[in-house]
Parts: C-alpha cells; sequence; structure tokens
C-alpha cells in the first residue's frame, strides 16, 4: 500500500495560497507578512467596520465607511501590559470595574464578571482580573475580548464610524451596546433582517472588527 502524499490532501484554498507564494517567490516578493497575510487575510487587515455594518457594504461606499484597526492588541497583550507593576493610564485601565462599563448582567457564563470576597461575599472584577481569568467557557473567554476590545479603543487602536461619524466614544459605545445584547441573548444581531451572530461570531469581530 502506498502511502498517501501530503500533497495530495492538500485543500484547494490552501493549493491556491502555495501557488500564490511560488509567484511571489519567483517575483521576488515572498516575505513573512506578506505570506501571513494571504494565510489569514483578516489578522493584519488596516480595515474594520461598525459591528451595525458589513465590510463588504463599507467597501461599496467610501473611505468614511471604514475604520482603521491596523494594530489591535490581542487579550493576552493587554493582559501583559496590566500587569502588577503598570503604572499611569494602564494602571488606571487596570483597576476599572468591569461592570462598571458593561452593566448588563445575566445569569449566563461570563455575564457575571464576580469573585468571592472577604467574608463570602461577591466582589465585582476589575478588567485586569477579567483578562487574567483561565476559565476556558466560551462565555468567560469572551468577556475577555470584549474587555480587550474596549481598551483597543480606549488606546486609540482601534476607531470605526457610527451613524455617519467617526469618535473614540461612538466607537467604545458600539461594543458596549453589543454586550448588552450579547449578555442578554447569548447572541448579537448587528442589524434589522440580519442572522443573529452566535459565539463564534462574536469572538471573531471582537478579534478582527470585521465581520
Amino acid at each position: 500500500m502506498n502511502p498517501t502524499k501530503p500533497e495530495q490532501n492538500v485543500s484547494p484554498e490552501l493549493a491556491a495560497m502555495s501557488e500564490a507564494r511560488r509567484k511571489l517567490i519567483r517575483a521576488g516578493l515572498a516575505t513573512g507578512p506578506v505570506i501571513a497575510t494571504l494565510a489569514s487575510p483578516s489578522v493584519f487587515a488596516t480595515d474594520c467596520v461598525a459591528p451595525s455594518q458589513t465590510l463588504s457594504a463599507a467597501k461599496s461606499h467610501s473611505t468614511t465607511q471604514l475604520g482603521s484597526c491596523s494594530t489591535p492588541d490581542s487579550c493576552e497583550t493587554w493582559k501583559s501590559n496590566l500587569g502588577p507593576t503598570c503604572t499611569g493610564q494602564y494602571k488606571t485601565w487596570r483597576d476599572t470595574l468591569f461592570h462598571n462599563v458593561f452593566t448588563q448582567q445575566s445569569g449566563a457564563t461570563g455575564c457575571r464578571m464576580y469573585k468571592t470576597g472577604t467574608g463570602g461575599v461577591a466582589t465585582p472584577m476589575t478588567f485586569g482580573e477579567v483578562l487574567n481569568l483561565t476559565d476556558s467557557a466560551a462565555g468567560v473567554q469572551i468577556a475577555r475580548q470584549f474587555v480587550g476590545a474596549y481598551l483597543n479603543v480606549c488606546a486609540n487602536k482601534v476607531l470605526f464610524p457610527v451613524n455617519g461619524s467617526t469618535t473614540q466614544a461612538k466607537t467604545a459605545q458600539a461594543v458596549v451596546d453589543m454586550w448588552n445584547e450579547w449578555a442578554l441573548k447569548g447572541s448579537y444581531t448587528p442589524y434589522g433582517g440580519a442572522s443573529a451572530w452566535d459565539g463564534t461570531k462574536v469572538s471573531h469581530y471582537l478579534n478582527y472588527f470585521v465581520p
């Protein structure tokens, strides 16, 4: 029995990327970031949109419909940035109470961010504490991602247009509004008539700021 060669199992998408890479190599243009962009375009995207928009609709109008999200930090990066020795604005963000920003709560996992305090009393968690959670439950991880997304806006790493104008306050509020619906329903509907986003789609948006 002849063993199956790896190239015989390559998907059409990977085959297309391999061919694209070969063309770039022949043209002398193949670099690490370029190849990574081919493999995962959203990771290196410079465009982003409000959750109530679609990327294709935004691009079909004008650049004013597109925001900039070329440098968002991951939850793990924010976890490191907001460590025990951080100072200044980073310390302020670290100590911000989660539910002072994301006020909507429900009984679902990840929607009530409290820890057990002195005497067994529930104590609200800070952004820093939420980012340090290791619980693998999807709801908890999405809570971490909401914190990361919000902090990216606060740090001017992400900005997208909302209702015709682009401001830091409106961008941040759009993220909070998204949480409020997610916390209540366990899903998010970006606009009337659209299909509701499940946890996977919400997570994707919070990471890349494109649907």
